[in-house]
C-alpha cells in the first residue's frame, strides 16, 4: 500500500539530506515517533540497520540502497508491517523536492485496519513532510 508524501523545502539538498538521515531528528518531524535511531555503529549507508518506534510499536529496517544527497531506501525487517520505505531528494533551483516513500502492508492484527491503514498513513506522512519543511525553513540561513 503506497503512502508517499512530497513537499518542496526552501533549503539546499545537502542540508535536507543531512537532517533526515540523522534519525534522532525523527522525534521532531515524525508524528507519534518518540524514538528512532541506528542499531549499526558504522556511518549511515548501505547495510545500516535502524529502528523507529511509533507509540508502542517498534519496526526495524535495513538500508538497501543509498546515494548521498539523492536517496536512501530501506526494507522493513522486523515489526508488525511488511514493506519498504525511503527518501528521495531532487534539487529544484536552490530548493529541494523531498519525498517520503512508504510502501507498507500491515501484518497481524494491524491487517484488520485494511484500507483505513492506507488513508491514515498517507495523511500522516503528508503532515510529517510538511512539519519537516516548517522546521528546516525556520532555521536561519
Amino acid at each position: 500500500m503506497e503512502m508517499n508524501a512530497t513537499t518542496v523545502i526552501k533549503r539546499p539538498v545537502d542540508e535536507v539530506f543531512t537532517y533526515v538521515i540523522d534519525f534522532s531528528n525523527d522525534v521532531h518531524w515524525r508524528a507519534g515517533a518518540p524514538e528512532s535511531g541506528l542499531r549499526s555503529d558504522e556511518p549511515f549507508g548501505l547495510g545500516t540497520i535502524g529502528y523507529t518506534r511509533v507509540g508502542d510499536v517498534e519496526t526495524e529496517w535495513r538500508v538497501v540502497s543509498y546515494v548521498e544527497n539523492e536517496s536512501a531506501d530501506w526494507e522493513l525487517t522486523n515489526g508488525p508491517f511488511l514493506g519498504s520505505g525511503g527518501y528521495r531528494l531532487v534539487p529544484v533551483d536552490r530548493d529541494t523536492e523531498f519525498t517520503l516513500v512508504a510502501d507498507v502492508e500491515p501484518a497481524g492484527v494491524y491487517k484488520l485496519l485494511g484500507p483505513l491503514f492506507g488513508w491514515i498513513g498517507r495523511r500522516r506522512n503528508q503532515a510529517d513532510v510538511e512539519k519537516l519543511r516548517e522546521i528546516l525553513e525556520s532555521i536561519p540561513e
